[in-house]
Formats: structure tokens, C-alpha cells, sequence
């Protein structure tokens, strides 16, 4: 779905430190984040994201305000089940520069 954008995507990273090793040895242009990275919070990759200016949103279940820290509340929410049109949407609203997606 992601390259069906256009895009060409960087991992999925299924763990927390995957995740960081790929939001900070890559030249991403945009990144889908779920939040829960098997038990982990992702808000250091969000962070590292933030310090490369990569736009990124936030993919999961757990979106409501009460779980995420105040600084991410502003970053775009995809509430699973996420419906593609959903992903594209956000993917599509990153872009014309999107190229590598994490």
C-alpha cells in the first residue's frame, strides 16, 4: 500500500530500538509510527524524528490524549483499524517529497 504512493518504504520496525536505528541512520522524508512497539512507548523515535524534521503521524489504537505526551497531541492520529485511504491520505499529505517511509 505504501508504494502504491509512490513511496518506498524503510523497515516495518517491530521494536523500539529498530525503530531508532532506522529513524536515524536513514534519510527518511515522512514515517508512520504505531505507538506500541511490542510493549514499548515509540516517543524516542518520535523525538529523533523531530530533531530531523521528518513529518510523521501516528498509527494506532492508542491515540487518545490521556496516552500520549502533551508535546505529540499536535501530530496527525490514524485511529486502527486505520482504513488505507487513511494511510495514503496522511502518506499523500507528507508528500511530494516522500520518497522513504519508516
Amino acid at each position: 500500500m505504501v508504494e502504491d504512493t509512490g513511496a518506498e518504504p524503510v523497515g516495518p520496525a517491530l521494536d523500539l530500538a529498530t525503530g531508532l536505528r532506522l529513524a536515524t541512520e536513514n534519510q527518511l522524508d515522512a514515517a508512520l509510527l504505531d505507538i506500541d512497539l511490542g510493549g514499548e512507548f515509540v516517543w524516542p523515535i518520535a523525538e529523533a524524528l523531530d530533531r530531523h524534521e521528518v513529518p510523521y503521524a501516528f498509527v494506532s489504537a492508542q491515540c487518545s490524549a490521556d496516552v500520549m505526551p502533551e508535546g505529540f497531541r499536535a501530530r496527525p492520529r490514524i485511529y486502527k483499524p486505520a482504513k488505507p485511504s487513511d494511510i495514503v491520505d496522511a502518506l499523500v499529505g507528507f508528500a511530494g517529497k516522500s520518497k522513504d517511509v519508516a
